[in-house]
C-alpha cells in the first residue's frame, strides 16, 4: 500500500473516531466523500486495472458488515466506514481489519456493558439485542466502533513493524 493511500486510511479513522466518540455518530460526507475519492484517486493515478482492488474492498466491507448492521451489532456509519477504508486499501486488509476489530472490541464491549449496566441488566440487554425487534433497540447500550477500527489499524501496524504474522 502506498504511503499517500496509508495517510489517508488513518486520516479517516482518526476522525470517525473524534465524530463516534464525540457525536456518536460517523457521517455519510466523511464515508462517502471518502469512499468516492478512493476510487477515483486510485482510478487516475494508477489507471482502470486499480478500479478492481478497489472496488472488490468497497464490496468486501459491504458483504461482511452489513449483516452486523442488519443485526444491530454496528451501525450504519461503521459499515460505510470501512467501505470507505476499503476504496483505498485492498480486500485483503479491509478483512484483516474487520476480524481484527471484532475480536479487540468485543471484551471491550462486554466489561462497558457489565460496567454501565452490571450482570443482570447486562444479561437483559443482550437478551433485547437477540429479540431483533427495533422498539427495543433504544434501551440497549451502543458501543462506538470508529476508535475500535483506529485501534486495530495500529495494532496490524504494529504487527506488520515487529514482522507478526496472525493471517
Amino acid at each position: 500500500m502506498s504511503g499517500g493511500y496509508e495517510i489517508v486510511l488513518w486520516f479517516i479513522l482518526v476522525v470517525a473516531s473524534i465524530t463516534d466518540l464525540l457525536w456518536g455518530k460517523i457521517y455519510n460526507h466523511l464515508t462517502l466523500t471518502f469512499m468516492g475519492a478512493g476510487v477515483l484517486v486510485r482510478l487516475f493515478l494508477e489507471g482502470p486495472p486499480s478500479l478492481t482492488p478497489s472496488i472488490s474492498a468497497v464490496a468486501t466491507a459491504f458483504i461482511l458488515f452489513f449483516p452486523l448492521y442488519y443485526l444491530k451489532t454496528l451501525a450504519a456509519g461503521d459499515v460505510k466506514l470501512m467501505m470507505a477504508f476499503g476504496a483505498w486499501a485492498n480486500p485483503e486488509l479491509v478483512i484483516h481489519l474487520g476480524l481484527t476489530a471484532i475480536i479487540l472490541s468485543a471484551p471491550v464491549g462486554l466489561f462497558i456493558l457489565l460496567r454501565k449496566k452490571g450482570v443482570q441488566k447486562s444479561a437483559s440487554s443482550i437478551a433485547t439485542a437477540l429479540k431483533f425487534k427495533s422498539e427495543d433497540s433504544k434501551k440497549m447500550t451502543r458501543m462506538p466502533f470508529g476508535p475500535a477500527f483506529l485501534c486495530s489499524f495500529l495494532f496490524l501496524k504494529i504487527a506488520e513493524f515487529k514482522g507478526w504474522s496472525f493471517f
